[in-house]
């Protein structure tokens, strides 16, 4: 009998610690008195007051808001070229949005029929900072844009664009380094259809002052 309760303590035990842990995932983004310049710079000024996530290959992502909008910042090393999907889910329809920039901007959206089609440069409540390129080098396959290494990729979203003071989002962050492409996502095992690997986020209270 005995062993029986310190079964039941340690089971109830565990479970608290279960419940923490789980609750603990819910990431705050932190809020800004500043909106967020998109001139592909994330590590001065107005960003340092982001919500900071760690990613490998020493590429970072940059979080913040306003009372109107959600900032978002991908950042790579000094040379590289960095490429951003960001995907939110609607809590009203279900229905889960890409944003996709790298030397183009689009968006896509999949419904129960699947992705759509990407509508590209068609932005509707939200823009962004995509790769910028600077004429034209020759290559083993002809002529083609040379695009500018070691600025950041941004996004702002309206939060009219979505319901709710928290979203289920994901990151995927695509760096180039040397001639080769790395690919990091978070959450680390989020997968772009399943939103129950994606992780959820928190607008912390907002002050004007």
């Amino acid at each position: 009998m005995q062993n029986m309760s310190k079964l039941l303590l340690l089971s109830f035990a565990l479970s608290f610690v279960t419940s923490e842990a789980n609750a603990s995932e819910t990431i705050a983004i932190n809020p800004t008195n500043k909106a967020a310049l998109l001139d592909g710079h994330c590590g001065k000024d107005e960003w340092q007051a982001a919500t900071k996530i760690e990613l490998p290959a020493e590429a970072a992502i940059y979080l913040m808001h306003d009372k109107d909008s959600l900032y978002v910042c991908a950042k790579g090393k000094a040379e590289d070229t960095t490429v951003l999907d960001l995907y939110i889910e609607n809590a009203a329809t279900g229905h889960l949005h890409k944003f996709h920039l790298s030397a183009q901007m689009g968006e896509r959206v999949l419904t129960d029929e699947g992705w759509s089609e990407p509508e590209t440069w068609i932005l509707k409540d939200w823009t962004g900072f995509w790769v910028p390129y600077f004429g034209y080098e020759d290559t083993e396959d002809g002529k083609r844009p040379k695009f500018f290494r070691g600025l950041h990729r941004q996004v702002q979203v309206l939060r009219k664009k979505f319901p709710g003071n928290s979203w289920n989002m994901m990151f995927g962050v695509s760096i180039k380094r040397d001639g080769e492409w790395t690919d990091s996502f978070y959450p680390e095992k989020a997968e772009d259809s399943d939103k129950s690997t994606w992780g959820t986020f928190s607008f912390t209270e907002y002050s004007p002052e």
